[in-house]
């Protein structure tokens, strides 16, 4: 048994009671806490932060949010810029839609124009400041379908013509046809004059049977100007139709002005063509310029001012109708141009390239999928910058024959991917539309996130048409146009628009969760809002222990001591205490580096004045008491007497003030984050709030993503300012409940 010296007591025992003293007091301390209503409700407060704080890396969706930024296909939707009811839209396997170019170069297009099921045809105002307000519907005409047969959709095609006056003008003119070989031509202008003035009508309106039944929608030698590189416009077009009688397949070509038929060719071929392509709609001369024809494995080039054949292919596949000429092959010839085709043996599927000069194939892409459309870049001389293919529910992007640069997968609820995809210059994406209107716009150069946004043209699906371009004259930027099989016509903008912030949600078309949606940044609000958690937590507790510590040796001091050294402490304390908070934290951020450990000085350094006042008080009341006197006499040192007797009378106050100096800490940073003095990269409730300091009509727009670290930093406050009310009911029998 070990004996002191002096005593003979047991001294393991003096230090097991001692123990099991100083636990009975902690007992006996935490009833009184627990039995104040404030110190129970922060407590379980903060206990829930800090298991938050514990188990944030693993209830964050996106480690790095901070520099997580949110797909554009979930942060950007379809912008609709105008919208009408045509009634019953005309077969929307064919060209219900169509857009024309403004009269005056570069400007852009005024109206859509749409034909419904009947022989109505429309034109959409888009609401441009030349024209009338956005979906204005005027009825131009109508033409007659027999019995029997179906509108084959409309076209629209510009003409330089010559005024009254002598001077050149550029009018649109609509093209419109029935499968029984009813084709009308008109002319549109405005009645004021000049575009945009007025009401639009159509004019010179002729018609013509051609005696055919026709399955493919008539070809104009002069095709729609749908982006802002505006061609140069011929004075005078051709119309091809082609169709089949009880003689045969014929080839018809018909003048515009006067709207009379020129010849008639019939082909060599048994059945009716499943696609026809004019091709040299804007060359300068006329000589290369082509009729293509496409009819079960053959396809077929006719010149285009006498109709002879110029050269035939034979393939040992079968053409499924779909093909595709980048638009600068239009402007100018070359014998390396090529028209794509879309090909099949029925097991497998091709998409192939025809030089138009001879119609030498060559096989671009291959696919044990059916490839259901296809679409190009602008292209140049040869084959284009990029080529798209719609293969199932997955758009692959061709760079050069036989290499695939990339494939990404789409949704099928709005129905399979019929409609050949329409290539957007100015943005360089593809807009990809499905039979029942969901529409993608995928990036040509794919990246991290390929899809630029979606949407749909109709709340569920419904059948739609396929995409036309159009340069909008309202914007000036490129749109579309679709109609839906209700008879709606939507036209919106080619780059979508911003729903940052997005709202909170589960299910987004990339297939990422955003439980709090995103800010205005694209960040993901929850990952910010729980990774917040551990850094105001470090924040708050370092800057409490280090400005508790800071104020106990300069309380113990300036309190216990008298002398010089004393008086000018708490000289500097007082000066330091009288300037006003605020203004000090800001100045000393911007001249210090405000790095995260420098702000938890700084914020460290303005926290003790006021805690060392209260501590000094504290200390030098305890001095004047007899035990402390006592002690003295008795010959202990001073620094015994400040550890055995001052800090035992001064700790529950320590934990009082440490839990003010954490709730005001972690205020601290919020202010300089939420002011822009402290760096936005150190992740806090703050910091999340600084986009208000200059909008706070964030607050109302989007207060799932403002709510949360608002009352996160609320509660948290309190929740320290609620303990330290608890432990001054165990310090202060005065203030405690009986």
């Amino acid at each position: 048994m070990v004996k002191d010296d002096n005593t003979g007591y047991n001294i393991k025992e003096i230090r097991r009671k001692r123990l099991n003293f100083r636990l009975y007091q902690f007992r006996k301390q935490w009833r009184i806490f627990y039995r104040s209503a404030y110190g129970r409700v922060g407590f379980y407060i903060i206990l829930v932060f800090a298991i938050i704080a514990i188990l944030a890396p693993f209830l964050e969706v996106h480690r790095d949010a901070l520099s997580y930024v949110a797909p554009s296909i979930d942060t950007t939707v379809m912008s609709i810029s105008a919208r009408s009811s045509i009634g019953s839209p005309a077969t929307l396997n064919s060209s219900p839609v169509a857009v024309a170019a403004s009269a005056i170069s570069g400007l852009g297009s005024n109206m859509v124009y749409s034909v419904s099921a009947n022989g109505q045809v429309y034109a959409t105002s888009l609401g441009s400041a030349r024209s009338l307000p956005a979906g204005t519907n005027v009825k131009l005409f109508s033409i007659s379908v027999s019995s029997g047969s179906h509108v084959l959709g409309v076209r629209v095609f510009p003409l330089q013509t010559i005024t009254s006056a002598g001077f050149p003008a550029t009018n649109n003119y609509l093209l419109v046809a029935t499968s029984g070989g009813n084709v009308t031509i008109a002319r549109l202008e405005w009645t004021g004059g000049s575009e945009g003035q007025g009401n639009l009508v159509a004019s010179g309106i002729q018609t013509i049977n051609l005696g055919l039944n026709m399955s493919l929608m008539p070809a104009s030698s002069s095709l729609s100007v749908d982006t802002s590189v505006f061609p140069t416009i011929p004075s005078s077009g051709d119309v091809f139709a082609v169709g089949d009688n009880t003689t045969g397949i014929y080839m018809i070509k018909i003048a515009d002005n006067p709207f009379s038929i020129i010849w008639s060719k019939k082909l060599q071929i048994s059945s009716q063509p499943s696609s026809m392509a004019f091709l040299g709609a804007f060359y300068q001369s006329g000589q290369f310029q082509q009729i293509i024809i496409t009819q079960k494995g053959n396809i077929y080039s006719f010149s285009a001012s006498n109709g002879a054949e110029l050269w035939v292919k034979n393939t040992p596949y079968v053409f499924a109708g779909k093909y595709s000429i980048p638009s600068s092959y239009q402007q100018s010839y070359s014998p390396y141009d090529s028209i794509f085709e879309i090909l099949s043996s029925g097991t497998s599927y091709y998409i192939e390239g025809f030089y138009i000069s001879n119609g030498t194939a060559y096989q671009v892409y291959s696919s044990n999928q059916p490839i259901s459309a296809l679409s190009t870049s602008l292209g140049e001389s040869g084959f284009p910058s990029s080529l798209l293919a719609i293969s199932g529910n997955s758009a692959v992007i061709i760079s050069s024959p036989g290499h695939v640069y990339g494939n990404v997968s789409m949704s099928t609820k709005y129905g399979d991917y019929l409609h050949n995809p329409v290539y957007v210059p100015n943005l360089n994406s593809y807009i990809i539309s499905s039979q029942k209107g969901e529409v993608y716009s995928l990036s040509a150069t794919l990246g991290k996130n390929p899809f630029n946004w979606v949407g749909t043209i109709s709340k569920t699906p419904a059948t739609a048409s396929s995409p036309t371009l159009l340069l909008d004259a309202s914007s000036g930027l490129e749109a579309l146009a679709q109609v839906n099989e209700t008879g709606s016509l939507i036209v919106y903008s080619a780059s979508g628009v911003t729903v940052n912030p997005m709202p909170p949600t589960l299910h987004t078309p990339s297939g990422t969760t955003f439980l709090l949606g995103t800010n205005t940044e694209g960040n993901d609000v929850w990952s910010q809002f729980v990774a917040s958690f551990q850094p105001d937590w470090v924040v708050g507790i370092s800057v409490g222990l280090i400005g508790i510590a800071i104020a106990l040796v300069l309380g113990m001091i300036i309190g216990y001591y008298r002398g010089f050294v004393s008086v000018a402490l708490d000289t500097v304390t007082l000066v330091i205490y009288l300037i006003p908070g605020l203004a000090l934290l800001i100045a000393l951020t911007s001249v210090l580096s405000p790095s995260f450990f420098n702000i938890i000085w700084i914020l460290s350094f303005l926290s003790w004045p006021f805690t060392t006042f209260t501590i000094l008080g504290i200390i030098r009341s305890i001095k004047q008491r007899a035990f402390v006197e006592a002690a003295r006499v008795s010959g202990a040192g001073t620094m015994q007497i400040l550890r055995r007797h001052m800090l035992p009378n001064v700790t529950p106050l320590l934990i009082y003030l440490t839990a003010l100096n954490v709730s005001g800490a972690v205020g601290g940073i919020a202010t300089l984050q939420f002011l822009g003095v402290a760096p936005l990269t150190i992740l806090t409730w703050g910091a999340m709030l600084n986009p208000l300091e200059n909008n706070f009509y964030l607050a109302a727009s989007a207060p799932w993503w403002v709510i949360p670290p608002t009352v996160a930093l609320t509660l948290f406050i309190m929740a320290f300012i609620f303990l330290s009310r608890g432990v001054d009911e165990v310090v202060n029998p005065r203030i405690r409940r009986r």
